[in-house]
């Protein structure tokens, strides 16, 4: 008889265990969910913006500044958000993150339709002319000059359409605009593209080295705007058009133009 009773004991004990552990489980359950509902409230209350190092527009600091810091701090206050800015080596990392749902929003990002996928936008700023950067020896005067030069092109950037769906142009991936023109002066690259207020940046350095600068002409006339670019999977507790709303009623009023 006793061998028996020893198993049917076990049994009992471990029948009596695991209900005691499931009544366990269930408070700690409901215990960490009234944690985690203070928590995600909180959360709530942020924006967090992904920033990279590209001057005059973002400086990482300490403390981050530049035109796009201010606009996101705009921005937060539009939304009555606190701001938290997470830095990133370049543009293509912050855009990963946006799609990931790690960061909420970048500032000064252009439409493509592989962004349309994960990302969803709202009116910042207009959009400034590109100017060329080429070295002495090409000679550049307008969009079809590029056919043949080697362009440097940093990671994740996204220019204007024509431009970023021409497969005929010889693009090649840089890490920024600074290791463009190392490249430039090493005649590894024939050309830059950036903005004109990235180019008053690089002006100095542009003079001392006699690289040449071109205006390039708007060609893509449908889109002159550049955007604050929000991921679908952010955590700002708010209904996207209510996001759009808001943003650009402030775009409207001037909150995030530059004195």
């Amino acid at each position: 008889m006793e061998p028996l009773l020893a198993p049917l004991l076990i049994v009992v004990n471990v029948i009596h265990f695991s209900n005691t552990a499931i009544m366990n489980l269930k408070k700690s359950s409901v215990f960490f969910s009234l944690l985690f509902i203070p928590f995600c409230l909180a959360q709530s209350n942020y924006m967090f913006a992904c920033i990279d190092d590209y001057s005059p527009y973002q400086y990482i600091g300490p403390p981050p500044h530049g035109i796009h810091i201010t606009a996101l701090k705009n921005l937060a206050n539009t939304l009555n958000k606190e701001i938290q800015f997470i830095e990133s080596p370049n543009i293509a990392r912050c855009v990963r993150m946006l799609k990931n749902g790690d960061v909420d929003v970048i500032a000064g990002l252009n439409i493509n339709e592989e962004r349309k996928e994960f990302a969803f936008y709202a009116p910042y700023k207009i959009l400034e002319d590109h100017v060329i950067l080429s070295n002495g020896s090409n000679k550049i005067s307008d969009y079809q000059s590029l056919q043949g030069k080697i362009i440097g092109v940093p990671r994740g950037t996204s220019y204007f359409k024509k431009f970023d769906e021409d497969n005929s142009l010889k693009k090649i991936s840089i890490q920024n605009n600074k290791t463009g023109i190392e490249l430039l002066l090493k005649k590894r690259i024939d050309v830059i593209i950036v903005s004109k207020s990235v180019a008053k940046t690089l002006i100095a350095d542009v003079s001392k080295v006699q690289l040449k600068t071109t205006v390039l002409e708007q060609v893509d006339h449908s889109n002159k705007m550049s955007y604050f670019g929000f991921s679908k999977l952010n955590q700002l507790n708010l209904p996207q058009n209510e996001i759009i709303k808001q943003t650009t009623q402030a775009f409207k009023q001037g909150k995030f133009r530059t004195k």
